[in-house]
């Protein structure tokens, strides 16, 4: 039988031996990569991409994909905060994505690079799930750069969008052969075909539902636009991923600058 003096060491070896396997890991890395606004490449041992929480920036231009408007400035804000530089990541309840991207509140210099972006109005305030640690410090860096009228926020008419987006224009008829892929897509909006408490559903041409969750038309309200009334029966350009509901191929739209009236 073991005496109290031996059981007390057992339990303290195995402390020590549960506290080494939980060890936790350094928090700081370096940038090596950005990759656009809200992701970047760092030197973690397990982990290249770190997607950054509480925020969604404009998508830049890729070789098969459109961007939107200052999706250039957001990536070069970033570059600009980040890269070569060491940071500090802070995990929330959720500690990756579906793309195994490292999910993470980003510090340099005691500053929060998520909300920095925000406040440049660079970024708009995204979150979804359990993640919301700096939900409202977030929100209120948007509420500034809001009064401020800074990028997203500012005038519509500085929403200027890459010249090779044209690449990726297609009529709204099309849209069954690019599910899954992001397109920029011009035509007539010609009736609503739904407005309920969660979401309203514009149709484009009887080919494309244009699809806003009421959410996001707090961001349109900012810009004194109603959906409803201001885009049907007037001919528009939408940028955004095709997706498919119910049989029907959709573009969700959260922003204006990703749908704008064509003269």
């Amino acid at each position: 039988m073991f005496t109290a003096s031996y059981r007390q060491y057992l339990i303290l070896v195995l402390i020590l031996i549960v506290s080494c396997g939980n060890s936790k890991e350094p928090d700081t890395y370096r940038v090596l990569k950005v990759i656009d606004g809200d992701t970047v490449i760092i030197d973690h041992p397990n982990v290249e991409r770190v997607r950054y929480l509480g925020i969604d920036t404009p998508e830049t231009l890729k070789p098969d994909s459109p961007g939107d408007p200052f999706s250039k400035q957001s990536t070069a804000f970033n570059e600009r905060l980040v890269l070569g530089k060491d940071v500090t990541l802070e995990i929330d309840e959720e500690k990756y994505d579906p793309y195994g991207r490292l999910l993470a509140y980003v510090f340099i210099d005691g500053k929060l690079v998520n909300e920095e972006l925000v406040r440049e109005g660079l970024a708009r305030a995204f979150f979804i799930g359990p993640n919301r640690k700096y939900e409202s410090r977030i929100y209120k860096a948007q509420r500034e750069a809001q009064n401020n009228k800074k990028g997203i926020w500012g005038s519509p008419e500085s929403f200027k969008t890459p010249k090779d987006n044209k690449k990726f224009l297609i009529k709204p008829f099309q849209a069954r052969e690019y599910v899954n892929d992001r397109v920029v897509v011009r035509g007539k909006i010609n009736t609503m075909k739904k407005n309920n408490s969660k979401v309203m559903v514009l149709s484009l041409e009887n080919d494309l539902d244009i699809v806003f969750f009421k959410d996001s038309l707090e961001n349109f309200r900012f810009f004194k636009i109603d959906p409803a009334y201001d885009y049907i029966g007037k001919p528009v350009e939408v940028i955004g991923r095709v997706t498919m509901y119910r049989g029907s191929p959709q573009i969700i739209v959260s922003h204006p600058s990703v749908i704008r009236e064509l003269n």
